[in-house]
C-alpha cells in the first residue's frame, strides 16, 4: 500500500510541475505578444482563467469574443468547482458536470481557433502548428505560444 501511494504522489508531482511549466510558458508567450500588439493590460497574461481575455483580444481584435472566452472558461471553472461541494443530489450533480463539460468542450474549440489566429500571424506553419495543438489535446498551444512570441508579424 506504501509503494502505491509514493506512486500516485509522484505521479501528482510531476503532474503539477508539468501543469506549472505549461502555465509559465503561456503565460510569458501571451504577455510578450500582448506587449507587441500593445493590448493592455498585459498583466492579465498571468491570472487564470482571465488570461482568455488577452487571448481573445489579440486573436479576434475584439472585446466581444474576448469577454466570451473568458466567461466560457470562468464557468467551467464555477460549475467544475461547484460540483465539489454538492452531496447527495445525484441528479443535479450529473446537470451540472453535463455543463461544465459542455462548456470545456466549447472552451477548448474557441481557444483553438484562437491560438490558431495568432499562429497566422506570427507563423508560416500554421496548419502544422494548429494540428499539433490539436492532436496533443493542447498540451502543444503554451508551446508554439511561447516559441512564436518574438517572430515577426505575417504581412
Amino acid at each position: 500500500m506504501g509503494v502505491l501511494v509514493a506512486v500516485v504522489m509522484i505521479l501528482y508531482v510531476v503532474l503539477f510541475a508539468f501543469g506549472f511549466i505549461s502555465y509559465v510558458f503561456n503565460s510569458v508567450g501571451l504577455y510578450e505578444i500582448a506587449k507587441r500588439e500593445d493590448e493592455k493590460p498585459y498583466i492579465l497574461a498571468w491570472i487564470p482563467c482571465i488570461n482568455k481575455y488577452l487571448l481573445g483580444r489579440i486573436a479576434f481584435k475584439s472585446d466581444s469574443h474576448a469577454l466570451i472566452l473568458t466567461f466560457l472558461s470562468l464557468g467551467t471553472t464555477f460549475f467544475s468547482l461547484f460540483i465539489l461541494f454538492m452531496y447527495g443530489e445525484l441528479y443535479a450533480i450529473l446537470a451540472l458536470l453535463l455543463i461544465s463539460f459542455t462548456l470545456s468542450i466549447i472552451t477548448t474549440i474557441y481557444s483553438y481557433i484562437a491560438r490558431y489566429k495568432i499562429y497566422s500571424r506570427y507563423s508560416k506553419s500554421t496548419i502544422l502548428m494548429t494540428i499539433f495543438d490539436v492532436i496533443s489535446c493542447g498540451i502543444l498551444g503554451p508551446i508554439f505560444l511561447f516559441a512564436i512570441r518574438n517572430n515577426e508579424e505575417n504581412k
